[in-house]
């Protein structure tokens, strides 16, 4: 067997056993496993082995001489384990080793003599570690010829530290600490070819540190903190490939480099000029340039070397190259230019010397540059199609250029291809052609001057001449307008009327804007002599009549806008000498006879606005009127919104116009007033009843506070039909209670002190059952309670629930009670009063079986304002019969309740719920004081509530003492009791219940604050107590 590939296994541990007499093994492979440690004997047998890979595991421990019997190994990998040391004896016996790779380890320290019997290594890698200076061991490798220590931490090395290395050719040291670098530290290497100094703490290079390095080709120092390189490496005749990126140079200039240097890299420094102080441009043999990202500002021809196929400058803040930079740049294929500050370039800035037709043109980048569209910028567009002579390059990103418009009507950023001849233009104060004879007179047409407070731009060619004189608020036309003037801006001014002749000679005026300058009249021969004139704005002004001569001269007029005037009469023949005309505007002026049917003899006419006129509704102009519009209705852009006016006396009364009819009714006219009779009839009733809906729906919104007042402030209860308007109302009236309160037995403290209190002893009272004072104590503990729940809820005439967390979690939770509670409802929901706790909204709603009552059952929230005055609202009509009546049903059907808890085992609560029958000692005087002073002392041990939450009841023990009906004494009659109560021999449970308390007894009313249910003070809770301990009894 010559080759075993164990990689990519979990192997963790090995031992000679797998290799014992693999003598003729020549490759083994454990990389990317899991082995931790290399014991001295796992090779022994594997004397030819030749390359072992042990890179990739956790190796942190081997064992010495565990490398003895391979003396014929000459590659070996460690890397990407967790050796820290290296020993003195680990690579004993590799006597031929050549190539060491331990990389990406931990090692810190290496041992003088670990490589005493490694000296025919050649390639040593010892990257990524954490090695703090050069290793001496490397002074025994004299054939050692590539060494990589980077990704160390090694600060500072000196000059014998790689003595003995004349053979090294490679040396690696990037991402160290090294600083700055001087004379001798380099000079026992004097092969070295290729050095690698970059991200590192280097500062300055003092002068002939490389001085004997007379073969290095390769020098990285990217990444560094050098200032100036000057001196540094121009001795250097074998250096070709620099790169000196990412640091803080601020000046450059080509002698600092030798003349056969190929590849020079400067990105990102702060170069702001490439300098060619001794004009070296010719010798040098420069074939790459990176100076991008840079301050550079300027090029031209001395900054580039003639020899240079690929130049970077992008980001850059170039805003200007000379003409002929790359005329004589005859090796070039590449330019980038990008996202420089370039305005302008002139037609010969990117002027090559004539391409061979064998070899491509160079390739150009230029976008991302704020290009403005000037007059010397025509040419670019076209610059692709410039190749006849071979002498422009290609630019690549044409398409990707843009410039901004430099005309006063403001600038916009348009793609230069799209950009048409006229838009490259160029500001100008006055110019005179050559060709011109009489330039030094004042009365010369061939001078353009540019008139006081004017602004005047021309193209290359000055085809194009604008002027633009608006918004000056000039009283007249500036008077010397430029005869060749093509465009003329005279808007925003304040003319009023303009005198005849006043813009003759201008033979090259195409557009003319005189819009937003309150014109009132236009005299004759005003446009004499614009005989080119294709575009006349005349918009928003204040023209009032059109007398048909205005417009007789102007044959090429293709565009006139009248929109947006007082236009009242316009001569049939106005528009007639206008043959040429396409675009005509009249909207929103006072027209109502004019006869646009005279339009047909402009044969080009193809978009013609008219609406927003007071047309005449009369049949007579009404017919040919709505005829022609028809029959031309492609030609009318705003069709919509051509009306009749019925009365001209009332313009404001408009009709829209039917096209689509063929004869002309007086539906038109007099049917007119008849139609606005019936619209003002209907808008008052309109108005009041959108009033009525308004108030009615604000008044639906608040109803629930209104009905609330209402009944707090009078007494009065209105549109409350939830149960008294239906059969169940009567029924009701005859109820024992008033509510039927469901709680949980943690929250008994604030039910009692808050809302029974409230309700029981408040004006109006109600006469309440609670489920754990009322109802036998059965009720809360045995499976068979749900016919108590169910009879409880029958005898009064509503349900409370108070739905707390603590509520959701006890009561709620068991089958037994939902189930009474939803016979109990149904049918029924009516009846349902639910008080929500603050925080339990999300809790409830997320209960499938809550979830119905939330929405059909009336609510109120504890701490919501008005608390009490809702609850109030929401309890029934406080009309009881006679007090003792009422209270003798009370009793009667507590002991019908009473009998479903016959013959079960009832256990006996604490005094605080509930007390036993007195037993006569319990009924001596002296005993009533101490029983009063416990419970004052059990109130002040309460726990305090924690917010947010319902309070919680006293702890309560339960006791292992347990009674039945059979066995139980009958309770004692207590004065205001139930006269006609069974006989104690009937075995039935009764509870005995007090008169109502006195007036002075009537605790005041409770409101904790919102955000949590506080407890009542120790007084009133004591009374509380002393008064149910002493008006409860059951027979246990």
């Amino acid at each position: 067997m010559v080759i075993i590939n164990l990689s990519n296994n979990k192997i963790n541990q090995i031992d000679e056993g797998p290799f014992v007499g693999l003598l003729r093994l020549v490759v083994l492979d454990l990389s990317r496993n899991g082995l931790t440690r290399i014991k001295s004997n796992v090779f022994k047998d594997l004397v030819f082995l030749q390359i072992l890979d042990l890179s990739n595991n956790s190796i942190s421990s081997i064992e010495e001489n565990a490398f003895l019997p391979l003396y014929n190994l000459h590659t070996l990998n460690l890397a990407e384990n967790r050796l820290h040391t290296i020993g003195s004896r680990l690579f004993n016996g590799l006597y031929v080793l050549s190539k060491l790779t331990i990389n990406n380890n931990l090692l810190m320290t290496i041992d003088d003599q670990a490589f005493k019997n490694c000296s025919a290594l050649k390639e040593l890698d010892l990257s990524s570690n954490a090695i703090q200076q050069v290793p001496a061991a490397l002074n025994e490798l004299s054939f050692l010829k590539t060494l990589d220590l980077g990704e160390n931490q090694i600060s500072v090395f000196h000059n014998n530290s790689f003595k003995n290395m004349e053979l090294l050719t490679g040396l690696r040291l990037v991402d160290n600490f090294i600083g700055n670098l001087t004379q001798g530290m380099f000079s026992n290497l004097p092969n070295l070819q290729v050095l690698n100094l970059s991200k590192n703490k280097i500062y300055n290079i003092e002068r002939g540190t490389f001085t004997q390095n007379s073969q290095i080709q390769a020098i990285r120092l990217d990444a560094n903190y050098l200032t100036d390189v000057n001196g540094v490496f121009e001795s250097l005749s074998s250096l070709q490939w620099i790169n000196l990126s990412k640091n803080n140079l601020i000046w450059f200039d080509y002698a600092m480099v030798p003349a056969n240097l190929k590849w020079l890299d400067l990105h990102d420094n702060y170069v702001q000029e490439l300098g060619d102080y001794y004009n070296l441009k010719d010798r040098l043999n420069i074939n790459t340039i990176d100076a991008s990202h840079n301050h550079i500002t300027e090029i031209s021809e001395r900054s580039i070397p003639n020899s240079v196929e690929v130049l970077f400058l992008n980001n850059n803040f170039l805003s200007n190259i000379r003409p002929n930079t790359f005329l004589k740049k005859r090796n070039l294929v590449r330019v980038d230019l990008y996202a420089n500050e370039l305005t302008r370039l002139d037609v010969n800035a990117l002027r090559l010397g004539v391409v061979p037709i064998n070899r491509s043109l160079p390739e150009f980048y230029i976008g991302g540059n704020p290009f403005e569209c000037d007059c010397s910028m025509d040419w670019l567009p076209a610059v692709n199609n410039m190749t006849q002579l071979r002498q422009n390059p290609k630019v690549m990103d044409l398409d990707n250029v843009l410039c901004k418009t430099t005309d006063s009507r403001g600038s916009e950023v348009v793609p230069i291809l799209s950009a048409g001849p006229s838009q490259f233009l160029c500001k100008y104060d006055t110019h005179c052609f050559t060709v011109c004879k009489c330039c030094e007179y004042d009365a010369c047409d061939c001078e353009m001057t540019c008139p006081s407070n004017c602004t005047c731009y021309h193209d290359q060619t000055w085809h194009t001449n604008i002027v633009d004189c608006s918004y000056q608020l000039n009283n007249q036309v500036p008077p010397k307008l430029p005869m060749d003037a093509t465009h003329v801006y005279l808007d925003g001014n304040n003319f009023n009327q303009l005198q005849g002749h006043i813009f003759i000679g201008r033979k090259n005026m195409v557009h003319l804007y005189l819009n937003n300058s309150k014109i009132e009249s236009l005299q004759n021969h005003t446009f004499n002599r614009l005989s080119s004139l294709q575009v006349l704005h005349l918009e928003d002004n204040m023209l009032t009549e059109l007398k048909g001569y205005e417009f007789e001269q102007l044959y090429q007029l293709r565009q006139l806008h009248l929109h947006n005037n007082r236009l009242s009469y316009v001569n049939n023949m106005t528009f007639a000498p206008l043959r040429n005309l396409e675009v005509l505007k009249l909207h929103g002026n006072l027209l109502s006879n004019f006869n646009v049917w005279q339009l047909s003899v402009n044969p080009y006419l193809v978009q013609l606005s008219v609406g927003k006129n007071p047309w005449s509704c009369r049949c007579k102009f009404l017919q040919p009127f709505r005829n022609w519009v028809y029959e031309n209705g492609p030609k009318i852009s705003d069709m919509t919104d051509v009306t009749c006016v019925p009365d001209e006396s009332d313009p404001g009364q408009r009709r829209e116009i039917d096209f689509n009819e063929t004869t002309c009714s007086d539906f038109y006219t007099g049917g007119w007033a008849l139609r606005n009779m019936m619209t003002s009839s209907y808008v008052p009733l309109l108005t009041f009843l959108l009033v009525v809906f308004v108030v009615a729906l604000v008044l639906f919104a608040v109803r629930d506070n209104i009905k609330v007042w209402l009944y707090t402030k009078y007494g009065i209860r209105v549109f409350s039909c939830k149960n008294s308007g239906n059969k169940h109302f009567y029924e009701d009236r005859e109820k024992l209670y008033d509510g039927y309160v469901l709680y949980s037995p943690k929250d008994e403290e604030f039910v009692l002190q808050s809302v029974v209190a409230e309700l029981e002893h408040g004006n109006p009272s109600y006469q309440l059952c609670l489920h754990y004072r009322d109802l036998p104590i059965t009720s809360m503990y045995h499976a068979g309670s749900s016919p108590v729940v169910i009879e409880a809820a029958e005898a009064s005439r509503r349900v409370i629930v108070v739905l707390s967390r603590n509520f959701i979690q006890t009561e709620w939770s068991r089958y037994e009670f939902r189930s009474a509670l939803h016979e109990a409802l149904k049918g029924k929901v009516y009846k349902l009063v639910l008080i929500e706790e603050n925080s339990i909204a999300a809790q409830a709603d997320a209960d499938p079986e809550i979830r119905p009552y939330l929405k059909t059952a009336s609510k109120v929230r504890w701490g919501e304002k008005r608390f009490w005055e809702r609850l109030r609202y929401l309890m029934p009509s406080n009309n009881h019969h006679n007090n003792n009546h009422h209270h003798h049903k009370v009793c009667n059907y507590r002991n019908n309740i009473n009998n479903y808890t016959i013959d079960t085992r009832t256990p006996v609560v604490p005094a605080h719920r509930r007390q036993p029958p007195p037993s006569p000692q319990d009924k001596a005087p002296h005993h009533r004081p101490h029983g009063h002073h416990h419970h004052h002392h059990q109130h002040h041990q309460q726990q305090q509530h924690s917010p947010g939450s319902l309070p919680r009841p006293q702890h309560r023990h339960e006791d292992s003492n347990y009674s039945t009906a059979t066995t139980a004494t009958p309770s004692p009659k207590l004065g205001g009791g139930c006269e006609d109560r069974p006989a104690s021999t009937e075995h039935i449970y009764s509870a005995i219940d007090t008169p109502p308390p006195s007036v002075h007894q009537s605790p005041s009313r409770m409101m904790p604050p919102a955000h949590q249910f506080e407890r009542t003070n120790s007084r009133r809770s004591a009374k509380h107590h002393q008064h149910q301990n002493a008006v409860q009894a059951y027979l246990v």
